[in-house]
Formats: C-alpha cells, sequence, structure tokens
C-alpha cells in the first residue's frame, strides 16, 4: 500500500471517529477495516474506494452505535429553515395539517432507532418531537439531561402543564417552561404507548402495566373529583412514575403538541404494523 494512500485512509478513519465518537471497542475491528481497504484500493481508484469505506464504516457504526443518530438530532434547532431540517432527516412519511391553527404542518417521519415528528409554520420550524423505538436509544434531551435518565419529577420539580389520554392513545406529557436563556421556549417529557420502554436501572419492569392505572386513576379524579389535593396526590404518583420516552422541544403552546400525536390508529396506518 502507497504511504500516501495510506495517510489518506488514517485521516478519513480519524474525521469518522472523532464526528461519531467511536470508543475503545471499535479498535478491536479496526484490522479487519483496514484489510478490506487495502483489497478494495488494490481493486479500484482512490475515489470509488473511499466512498465505498465510509459508507460501509457508517453502516457498520450504525449498527452498533446510536451515534450517527444523535449527531442528527444535535443539528435540528427551533427557527431552522424546514427546507435545512429536510436536508438532514428527508422527505416526510406523513404529512398533517393542525386543526388548531391551520398554518401549522405536523411532518412525521419512520427513523428506524426513534421517531421524529416536525412542526413547521411559514418554512420555518417551530417545534419538533422525538420518541425512542429502541430501548437503548436514549438521546439528549434539549438543554436538560439524557432522555430517561430522569423521571419528571426529578427532571423539573415544579409541575407544568399537562396532557393525558386512556382513549385514542394512552400517553402523558408535561410542559416546561425554559425562560428566557433558551429564548423562552417550552420543552415537553412524557410517555407515549407505542414508544419503547428505555433500558434505564430505575425503570421497574412491569413499568407500562402499572403505568397505564395511574393515568386511568388520574383521569377519573380529574372528570370526578372536585378535590384538588386528590387530584395533586395522583399527579405526583404519574411523574414519579414516568421515565420519558418522548420529549418535544417548541416555541408554541403546549396543546399543539399534544395535537401532534397520532393516535393508535394513526400510527399503526404510519407505520404498517
Amino acid at each position: 500500500m502507497e504511504p500516501s494512500t495510506q495517510e489518506k485512509l488514517e485521516n478519513e478513519i480519524e474525521e469518522l471517529e472523532h464526528e461519531i465518537g467511536v470508543t475503545s471497542a471499535w479498535k478491536k475491528v479496526q484490522n479487519t477495516i483496514w484489510m478490506i481497504a487495502a483489497l478494495m484500493i488494490s481493486a479500484g481508484q482512490w475515489s470509488d474506494t473511499k466512498e465505498i469505506f465510509t459508507s460501509s464504516y457508517e453502516a457498520i457504526i450504525e449498527n452498533f452505535t446510536h451515534s450517527l443518530q444523535y449527531e442528527m438530532l444535535e443539528k435540528i434547532h427551533i427557527g431552522n429553515s424546514i427546507d435545512y431540517v429536510k436536508s438532514i432527516v428527508g422527505e416526510p412519511n406523513v404529512i398533517k395539517r393542525s386543526k388548531i391553527d391551520s398554518n401549522v404542518l405536523f411532518q412525521y417521519y419512520d427513523k428506524g432507532k426513534f421517531n421524529i415528528t416536525l412542526i413547521s409554520a411559514d418554512s420555518r420550524l417551530v417545534g419538533y418531537s422525538v420518541f425512542t423505538q429502541k430501548e437503548d436509544f436514549l438521546p439528549k434531551v434539549p438543554f436538560s439531561e439524557d432522555l430517561a435518565s430522569l423521571n419528571i419529577t426529578d427532571a423539573h420539580k415544579t409541575q407544568g402543564v399537562y396532557s393525558y389520554d386512556i382513549g385514542n392513545l394512552i400517553y402523558y406529557i408535561e410542559s416546561q417552561d425554559l425562560g428566557k436563556q433558551q429564548m423562552f421556549l417550552t420543552l415537553i417529557r412524557g410517555y407515549v404507548e407505542y414508544g419503547a420502554i428505555p433500558s434505564v436501572k430505575d425503570i421497574n419492569p412491569e413499568f407500562k402495566k402499572s403505568l397505564v392505572p395511574l393515568i386511568e386513576k388520574l383521569d377519573q379524579k380529574v372528570i370526578f373529583s372536585d378535590n384538588e389535593e386528590e387530584i395533586s396526590t395522583v399527579l405526583s404518583d404519574v411523574r414519579k412514575a414516568i421515565y420519558p420516552n418522548y420529549y418535544a422541544i417548541t416555541e408554541l403552546e403546549p396543546a399543539i403538541i399534544a395535537e401532534a400525536l397520532l393516535t393508535r390508529y394513526e400510527y399503526k396506518t404510519f407505520t404498517k404494523s
């Protein structure tokens, strides 16, 4: 192998590892990668080899880590043009228009390890939501903790505006105002039934089974009880029980984020599951 060619490959690997955050475990497969690269170089041009090598290397990384997906999410920010965000995530699988504000569009994506909904108005990103589809896919919540690393109570001591359902979809989500340092955006955390149950040590193995009765109990108290203390007690139980598998961030009112959630039937149609 020509020394200059090897230097090129070394530089490519260093750049990829820096971008993707490869751990020391990957050193175990590096000899194999070098062997494959050497064979490809001997069989063809450098430019072709570089493209094949890069795509193959990224495919290996994607199979064993979530770094590429985390990096994708970190590139998305409120205020981006929707065309810019689409250049990152592609074209949506499904599009709906908000009934609360007809100027707002919901664009839904199934990205395999996670689902993302882009919320746009006037060609601008005004919100987005993410829920995990893999137990160990736990991205960083914007301006906050890693997903599911804390229950809602520990993540945000003060109860925010909340929304829930037990009919068309079982979910509970709650908002947190981020203040002027984060441009008065609203962060929302919660649980949606078609998201994966995060694999974190503090989650009860019976998490899903135990959570559904709690949300049902909350619904009963909200509808039938005039006792604010009773409602507050059940809310506290729900907040402590939920280690979020869902988050959203927006500059719009929380009600639009709740509206963006697909019903159980819509989700099955969207994913053909």
